[in-house]
């Protein structure tokens, strides 16, 4: 009897030992992360539990690409948990043994900064910001918006340092402020709003100078109100006559200064048209609104301020330049193109906002000799009402 106790007894511990492992691999492992999504530069914890571990167990935590992100032991109880700054969106595994949990995905929200200069109308604003983690070469979204409503969307380009600039023109009056945002495959959207700014709307008259004068005669001259040459940031007496010309063109009080209403207009304005579309060149006198136009193959080329015939005097009808003196005429026509009898296109020291003439077309001294350059014998020039 006692040598079959003995037998079976170590029987017995040959049965035990493998049941133990198996109590071992047949363990559970967890894995939870303390956010689903950060931003980047933020720390996430991951934590989990494993059952049939024991104390000091070595847990592996890994990514979607099997890269080892961290490695932790377990307490008394199982628990363990680690702590890092993950640089992009990963899934992530928590390996002990040949037990491996349920993966966990953490987002990561990229970090965007923006800034906007000062805006101005006609102007141009930059928006500059940055990214982080740096993604050079990758498209960052700028947005320009006006009163709460988007005025024009950007892709530009990041830069080696995450940096990135886009240039908008300010085209209306009103509150402005830009959005930028960026994303990538394994990182999700970040965005910076900036702070607003509203464009101001100056009184400008004779003397003004600096930019807003600057932005002004840009304007007039993009509108073909004829300034070339003058955009020299002075409101002086070229300038002046141009905004009387826009504000005649416009329908508006005829003054020479610049008020809100006449930024407002000059955001939306009224677009003149010649009364004739012939190929070539010709001018076009409109008497209702006195100014003068030179038309190039139907297309209006400059608008200019002058002041026609007191009492109908000017005539209306479709003329041709028959003569011309270069200087001074005998009765001091400066500049003088003859297209109707004695009445002429010239330059005059006096050039009001109303008809004030004996018949002739008047022009503002600092046009006339230009006017007379285009005045080849023969051109066209056409008076209406």
């Amino acid at each position: 009897m006692k040598r079959v106790t003995g037998f079976l007894l170590v029987v017995t511990v040959v049965v035990l030992v493998p049941n133990v492992g198996s109590a071992q691999t047949g363990g559970t492992i967890t894995l939870s992360a303390s956010s689903d999504t950060i931003t980047f530069g933020k720390h996430v914890t991951l934590s989990g539990s494993a059952t049939g571990a024991p104390a000091g167990s070595i847990v592996q935590i890994r990514n979607a690409g099997d890269l080892l992100v961290a490695s932790v032991t377990t307490d008394a109880t199982g628990d363990f948990s680690a702590q890092f700054k993950p640089s992009a969106s990963d899934s992530y595994v928590a390996v002990l043994g040949d037990g491996t949990s349920g993966p966990v995905t953490v987002g990561v929200r990229a970090v965007v900064s923006a800034r906007m200069g000062s805006v101005r109308l006609f102007d141009h604003v930059v928006i500059r910001g940055t990214v982080d983690p740096a993604r050079p070469g990758s498209p960052v979204m700028v947005e320009l918006i006006k009163d709460g409503r988007s005025v024009e969307t950007r892709s530009v380009t990041m830069g080696a340092a995450g940096g990135f600039g886009a240039r908008f023109t300010i085209p209306k009056p009103g509150t402005y402020h830009a959005r930028a945002s960026f994303s990538a495959p394994d990182l999700l959207r970040g965005g910076a709003r900036t702070h607003a700014d509203a464009t101001p709307l100056p009184h400008l008259s004779s003397g003004s100078s600096g930019r807003f004068v600057r932005l002004l005669e840009g304007r007039l001259v993009d509108l073909h109100y004829r300034l070339v040459g003058t955009t020299d940031g002075r409101y002086d007496f070229r300038t002046a006559d141009a905004v009387v010309a826009f504000h005649k063109v416009q329908r508006m009080d005829r003054s020479n200064a610049v008020s809100v209403a006449t930024w407002r207009r000059l955001a939306d304005p009224i677009q003149p048209h010649p009364r004739r579309h012939w190929q070539g060149f010709h001018f076009e006198v409109d008497q209702t609104k006195q100014v003068l136009y030179t038309v190039e193959d139907g297309d209006i080329t400059n608008v200019l301020h002058v002041s026609t015939g007191a009492g109908g005097l000017t005539h209306d009808g479709a003329f041709r330049v028959r003569a011309k003196i270069a200087g001074f005429s005998p009765n001091r026509l400066y500049y003088p193109s003859y297209f109707d009898g004695y009445r002429a296109l010239h330059g005059w020291p006096e050039v009001p906002t109303y008809p004030a003439s004996h018949g002739c077309v008047r022009i503002p001294y600092w046009n006339a000799r230009w006017v007379y350059g285009l005045a080849d014998y023969g051109t066209p020039v056409v008076i209406y009402h």
